[in-house]
């Protein structure tokens, strides 16, 4: 294992004018240069905690979070417009088919004064880019989380229901009518797992007992992988570049296979875990890992995040100093050489410069 600390791979930091305006809702700009990929980061006036980030393509994508907040931009997050959701329940997950029809999902929640309480987990749907939504209520289903669909009817997400003793009350679930219906499917999925990971329209999930589930036709088969990670520890993670492959975190070990998951070997990282986790090619990939300390009092402070870049496919990484100023968050890439992240009222362009 080669590990670098040479600062070349910090290729240039270029702070902006940090008054620098954007637009009505941008407040300042900073710009790093890691290995050959661009880091921009914008800082945004408007308040929303953010659940899930969506890009159509380059320029047009969504960010939805809490009390209904839907944000909207055209211009690769120069600016971003509140979208009107027609509701104040939580949203966790987007997902659009092309720039008109996309689908929004959310909690249910109890108690509240809000005309949407007590129905049950929310699906919205719009036709025309989020100009407007329709919505759908699921009275049996307390979330719908990690939406992804393949059409205009076929889709999956994960469902959560209310609790049963001695009952399973989270499934991957799979809708044929553009989700006006789902079936719940019953497969042993990791409990509080809310996701699980789609590439070229192969989805594998966590399962229990160090398993992994794959399907290949639209989630109406699955196939059980098995996994080489210890039986006291359990799938963590999940990370495929293409349909064959991919790495999986074991928690102590991360373990990568070439052949779907036929076949697995043991690799070693720098990094405990994957946080923003990104292959550009078979061989070219990076990490960020976040970096937290306890300082006093109940939570750990955020002290910045670490850069390991590999060339070899993961055989060897290359580590940066510690960048107190970049917390990616949620992220999304669209396209291998283009991502997305948003933390709070930080957004992040990531992008590979020309090499």
């Amino acid at each position: 294992m080669i590990r670098s600390y040479i600062p070349v791979l910090l290729t240039a930091i270029i702070l902006l004018n940090s008054c620098e305006k954007q637009s009505d809702n941008t407040e300042t700009k900073s710009k790093v240069v890691l290995g050959g990929w661009e880091i921009s980061k914008s800082i945004y006036d408007f308040d929303i905690n953010p659940r899930d980030i969506f890009f159509i393509d380059s320029e047009i994508g969504f960010v939805v979070g809490y009390n209904g907040d839907i944000y909207k931009t055209i211009n690769s997050g120069e600016s971003w417009q509140k979208q009107t959701s027609g509701t104040t329940l939580h949203l966790f997950s987007v997902y659009f088919l092309n720039t008109n029809i996309g689908f929004i999902a959310g909690q249910a929640m109890s108690g509240c004064l809000s005309e949407d309480c007590d129905k049950g987990s929310i699906l919205l749907k719009t036709t025309n880019g989020g100009a407007t939504w329709s919505k759908t209520f699921f009275l049996n289903y307390t979330g719908i989380y990690c939406l992804k669909f393949f059409d205009n009817l076929n889709g999956l997400a994960i469902i959560y229901t209310y609790d049963i003793p001695n009952s399973r009350d989270y499934y991957i679930a799979r809708t044929s009518d553009g989700g006006d219906d789902w079936r719940l499917i019953d497969l042993d999925i990791k409990p509080s797992y809310n996701k699980f990971y789609c590439v070229d329209n192969v989805v594998f999930i966590a399962g229990e007992h160090q398993k992994i589930f794959k399907s290949t036709d639209l989630g109406h088969n699955w196939e059980t992988i098995n996994t080489p990670i210890e039986t006291w520890n359990d799938v963590r993670n999940i990370y495929f570049y293409n349909k064959n492959i991919g790495f999986v975190d074991g928690v102590t070990s991360i373990y990568k296979t070439s052949d779907g998951g036929l076949n697995w070997g043991k690799v070693s990282f720098p990094f405990s875990s994957f946080d923003v986790f990104h292959f550009y090619s078979e061989n070219e990939g990076f990490n960020f890992e976040p970096v937290f300390t306890f300082q006093g009092g109940e939570f750990p402070t955020f002290k910045g995040s670490i850069f390991y870049l590999t060339k070899d496919g993961g055989t060897n990484w290359e580590e940066s100093d510690l960048i107190d100023t970049l917390y990616l968050g949620l992220t999304y890439f669209p396209f291998c050489d283009l991502g997305f992240g948003i933390n709070f009222s930080e957004f992040y362009k990531i992008k590979r410069k020309n090499q």
